[in-house]
């Protein structure tokens, strides 16, 4: 069985897979189950760039935050087939994390459905859309952040976020670790999962495996997802690194696995095909628990 943890059914522009495209693509990859979120931003397309972008890197425009995402991601689930709907996990991440009111549009969302399985992915330091994203830049250890962090720990679901270890800039000086660190002491009681280890787009950060490690044991409710960039730099010729791979056997229950695709055009099949490598390569309780059973555990509670 394979969980993927980490799938988001909007792009940067809000667009939206079908219910059809979803069990097609859902299928087509391999994957038994999903945990799904949409974007909590939205790509400009203003007068003075000549080609529509698709991506939050297309064109200079800045991105805004667009609370609808969690609609169209509840939508969605509740067009699913029962079946299939059963075997996908919605996640909330529609807000402003540096807005002391993003408690307020947590809770009302979560009260319109009954399907929230967690809040994520929320995204704080993230490459270059951290500078794209107008308002504050956002960080992990904000106090915004305090009440949704309790939400979660009092609901007893998870939160994935998004927090580079590092600036583009300062891949090797892990500048913003620090900042993730004070908000896992402050809350002891939620659970967290960390997207891709804090590795992002011209974020590799240096010996990011003893970071990742430090922090696994300091705060035993925080998890890994092993994907996206991470997987470009623990992955050669389709086989874990040394460092990664004794990081995840001393740790099997700490870390699930996900695509990270975005919206409707991407390539699903490929991404996983990218995660069987990684799972090959673990022995089978080991693999068993990144592959599902730790993603069953933290969004379906089985």
């Amino acid at each position: 069985m394979l969980v993927d943890a980490h799938v988001h059914v909007v792009d940067f522009l809000q667009d939206r897979l079908t219910p059809a495209d979803f069990a097609r693509k859902l299928a087509g990859a391999g994957a038994d189950r999903a945990v799904i979120c949409g974007l909590p931003m939205k790509k400009k397309w203003p007068v003075n760039e000549p080609r529509k972008p698709g991506y939050y890197l297309d064109g200079n425009a800045p991105c805004q935050y667009y609370s609808l995402t969690d609609e169209l991601v509840a939508s969605l689930h509740a067009e699913l087939p029962p079946e299939l709907a059963g075997r996908v996990a919605p996640t909330l991440c529609g807000f402003d994390p540096t807005d002391r009111l993003a408690i307020e549009h947590v809770e009302l969302v979560w009260s319109r459905h009954d399907s929230w399985r967690g809040i994520g992915e929320v995204m704080l330091r993230h490459d270059d859309l951290t500078n794209l994203t107008r308002g504050e830049n956002p960080c992990a250890d904000h106090l915004a952040l305090d009440p949704v962090f309790d939400f979660a720990a009092e609901r007893g679901v998870p939160i994935a976020v998004h927090h580079d270890s590092s600036s583009p800039g300062r891949p090797g000086q892990h500048e913003y670790v620090d900042q993730l660190a004070t908000m896992l002491r402050r809350h002891p009681r939620t659970t967290v999962v960390w997207c891709h280890g804090g590795v992002s787009r011209r974020v590799e950060p240096k010996d990011q495996g003893t970071v990742v490690a430090d922090l696994l044991d300091a705060h035993p409710r925080l998890h890994v997802d092993l994907s996206w960039a991470l997987l470009d730099h623990i992955l050669d010729h389709g086989r874990l690194i040394p460092q990664w791979r004794e990081l995840i056997l001393a740790r099997p229950d700490r870390f699930v696995c996900g695509s990270d695709v975005v919206g409707p055009r991407s390539d699903w099949a490929a991404a996983t095909a990218r995660l069987r490598q990684l799972l090959d390569d673990l022995p089978p309780a080991e693999r068993e628990a990144v592959a599902c059973g730790n993603a069953l555990r933290l969004w379906w509670r089985e």
